[in-house]
């Protein structure tokens, strides 16, 4: 073993792009096949920043105030036009921040001889960002409108960055539905078609498109929406997915959240056992969300033994359960050592 590689989500806190790419470069560059933006502008608080922009831009309106204290107290909004929604009518911000980062990164990928080495860009699902927006309704009559703004912004950065860009796919309500519904999910995911419409949002991308997942439970101000009680629901949207993944793009990995904000990875074996079932394409990478600064480096590295006991192999790479962001610096720093660490346990 000694050879996985270390995942970083996304978010990280930092004053700017170029010192959270050099400090997640400092802690595992070599480990590492792709290297978010950070997110800086916006790490500590997800896409909340991009929803409020959608209103100062027009597209929506509140409906419903919240104090974005946690997920279930956030602000739900409506389309601010009675025309409706249209994905022209929004602008996210993802072409603007791939332009931002982009330069930084070429010149510390070439600074640090890491010729393969990809940026990665963090997108919520077009059903995520519908449902953080504009709740359950939302995502019935609005979801296309969020694709297609994604899609607008996702052919941007392919014209600008070809492959040499990974997109990440976060699914957060995808996973909390599916945790939150166990022993259901699997009825849910039927019912809903959420393995199926995450696939379906790669179709509509570019072909030759590269494509990661993050499975989220999400981490606002370091809490999560809800917990596993086990990694059934992970492991069958893992395999929905991957089952319905279209021919032409390529599904990099799908990262698994093994914590959940605060609370730190199971010590439980049983709590592991359902991974054995996970079915994914021989090219895809298996990315387990378990670092956590809770457990001692000795823990960690038994966690680590238990999760390989079950899927009967080494883990493609080791990650925590979310971005970094929502941590202070100290604690960000010490996981991106802690990562490295654990990646190269023989």
């Amino acid at each position: 073993m000694g050879a996985r590689n270390v995942h970083f989500v996304g978010s990280f806190p930092a004053e700017s792009t170029g010192d959270a790419m050099r400090a997640m470069l400092d802690g595992a560059g070599t480990r590492l096949r792709t290297l978010p933006t950070g997110e800086t502008g916006r790490y500590e608080w997800y896409i909340q920043p991009i929803i409020d922009d959608l209103v100062t831009q027009g597209a929506l309106e509140v409906k419903r105030s919240g104090s974005w204290t946690s997920s279930r107290e956030r602000t739900i909004h409506r389309a601010a036009r009675d025309a409706g929604l249209t994905g022209d009518m929004m602008e996210f911000g993802y072409r603007g921040e791939a332009e931002e980062a982009l330069p930084t990164f070429e010149t510390l990928r070439a600074e640090r001889d890491l010729p393969e080495l990809s940026l990665q860009m963090g997108m919520p699902t077009d059903f995520t960002m519908s449902f953080i927006a504009m709740g359950a309704g939302g995502v019935r009559r609005h979801r296309k409108a969020f694709r297609d703004a994604m899609i607008r912004d996702i052919e941007a950065i392919r014209a600008r960055a070809g492959d040499q860009v990974v997109l990440q796919f976060e699914a957060t309500a995808e996973m909390v539905l599916m945790a939150k519904t166990q022993p259901l999910h699997r009825r849910i995911d039927a019912a809903l078609g959420l393995g199926r419409g995450i696939a379906d949002l790669a179709a509509a991308t570019p072909e030759g498109t590269r494509i990661g997942v993050h499975l989220c439970l999400g981490s606002m101000r370091n809490k999560a929406r809800t917990t596993l009680r086990d990694t059934r629901p992970l492991v069958e949207l893992a395999n929905s997915i991957a089952r319905h993944w279209p021919s032409g793009r390529t599904l990099e990995f799908i990262h698994g959240p093994l914590a959940a904000g605060e609370i730190p990875p199971s010590t439980r074996p049983e709590f592991y056992a359902p991974l054995a079932g996970l079915d994914l394409p021989p090219a895809t990478r298996f990315y387990a969300g378990f670092v956590h600064e809770g457990p001692t480096e000795a823990q960690q590295i038994q966690t680590l033994r238990t999760i390989e006991s079950v899927l009967g192999r080494p883990v493609d790479g080791v990650a925590s359960a979310c971005g970094l962001g929502r941590r202070p610096r100290p604690i960000a720093d010490a996981l991106v050592t802690r990562a490295d660490t654990l990646a190269a346990v023989d």
